[in-house]
């Protein structure tokens, strides 16, 4: 099956992705292949998929990243630079963007720098981030910490426009977010988030 142009991915079509065709997408050029426009605005997040790295697989950070962003609602607030839990007033972890070459993969992304965050040095020094904007208002992201692929590199994630899924003011509710195998959904399982936005000032 041809796979989709970066304009015609959607979250939906993301949440449906295998493993191996994230990596493809994320692998992908798109537009100039030498620079990575970077995201405006707040964007809602969606973990996606585990990879299969040692990394993923840590006894500590597994569990960590599993409740941060498996279970609870997240999102980045590019505006303000910073990633929030449940609303975008909530934010921590403050970040630098730059668009550069990927550290885990053989692409142009842009790379989410944690030196300028009031976190302590030890939390701060550990944490890196990637997002590949797919379009103005969908991303695709791996999450992890600073350590060299294997290591480093821990689970895909999709960013969408808070402003595009949901208008302002529309009352928050829980839903499910599937999780996928190389064989497609995996029925009855997967994480919550809360569906509802917030405008980027």
């Amino acid at each position: 099956m041809q796979m989709r142009t970066a304009e015609e991915q959607t979250l939906s079509s993301l949440q449906r992705c295998s493993l191996t065709q994230l990596e493809a997408i994320y692998g992908a050029s798109y537009g100039n292949a030498d620079t990575v426009m970077l995201p405006e605005g707040c964007y809602r997040g969606f973990h996606l998929a585990w990879l299969n790295t040692a990394g993923a697989r840590h006894p500590v950070t597994r569990p960590l990243e599993h409740f941060g962003f498996y279970w609870l609602p997240f999102g980045v607030d590019f505006a303000a630079r910073r990633w929030f839990f449940f609303d975008r007033r909530l934010g921590i972890a403050r970040f630098s963007a730059q668009s550069g070459r990927s550290r885990w993969r053989d692409t142009q992304t842009v790379r989410l720098d944690y030196a300028s965050s009031r976190l302590p040095r030890p939390l701060r020094n550990i944490l890196y981030d990637e997002v590949k904007p797919l379009s103005p208002s969908l991303c695709l992201g791996i999450g992890g910490i600073n350590a060299p692929r294997g290591r480093g590199d821990h689970f895909f994630f999709a960013l969408a426009s808070a402003v595009d899924l949901y208008p302002f003011g529309q009352a928050r509710v829980l839903r499910r977010n599937p999780v996928h195998s190389e064989r497609g959904p995996v029925e009855g399982v997967g994480s919550f988030s809360w569906i509802s936005g917030y405008p980027a000032k």
